[in-house]
């Protein structure tokens, strides 16, 4: 199902955008893979600090497209991620940036795709897309329910926050966006390909 979209979407006749939340620690916390020793058989593996569940963090919602960022959005503190905040906050800072970079059809005839969570999947997210003239991207039948930046922009991005140049506030947007435009495929202009292919 997805075929039909990325071979138009290759030739630059559809603009896909996609977006995703996370929590962004300000004190980076040790991975998995970070933790992972050899053992020769009968030793004991070294212990792993609990990360602290105190430490302060921000949940952010990232959008991108085939040629970058689109928009960064901090949810405020104490907000329940809900469709409504969805719709009223989120899409419409998609759609600005969109009317900002095609002046004439702004978001009409823009691809959205997004994992099959409740609240991207409300009554008011699906009326506001089809007021902005979006189109979702389904999820084909028994796929991971996931979107693209669960399993490439997320991982990319905590790797290159480190605890020394990790800030607060709007000054994080920079740090994101200076980081997705270092990547050589954003910062050429040429079209992203993450590999959803079918």
């Amino acid at each position: 199902m997805w075929r039909k979209y990325f071979i138009v979407f290759n030739c630059q006749k559809v603009e896909i955008v996609t977006g995703d939340e996370t929590w962004i620690q300000f004190k980076p916390s040790i991975r998995k893979q970070d933790g992972r020793v050899w053992l020769k058989k009968g030793e004991i593996p070294p212990a792993v600090c609990v990360p602290d569940f105190r430490v302060p963090k921000v949940l952010y919602y990232i959008f991108f497209d085939s040629l970058g960022p689109v928009t960064q959005i901090p949810v405020p503190k104490g907000q329940t991620l809900t469709g409504q905040f969805y719709a009223d906050v989120a899409l419409p800072e998609v759609e600005k940036h969109y009317l900002k970079r095609r002046t004439k059809t702004g978001t009409r005839g823009i691809k959205i795709l997004h994992d099959n969570a409740r609240p991207h999947k409300s009554l008011a997210v699906r009326q506001k897309s089809k007021d902005m003239g979006m189109h979702e991207v389904l999820h084909p039948p028994y796929s991971p329910d996931i979107a693209p930046c669960d399993f490439w922009l997320f991982s990319k991005l905590k790797d290159n926050l480190s605890e020394a140049n990790l800030r607060i506030g709007s000054a994080l947007v920079w740090q994101f966006t200076d980081i997705l435009m270092s990547y050589p495929r954003m910062s050429t202009g040429r079209p992203l390909k993450i590999g959803l292919k079918g």
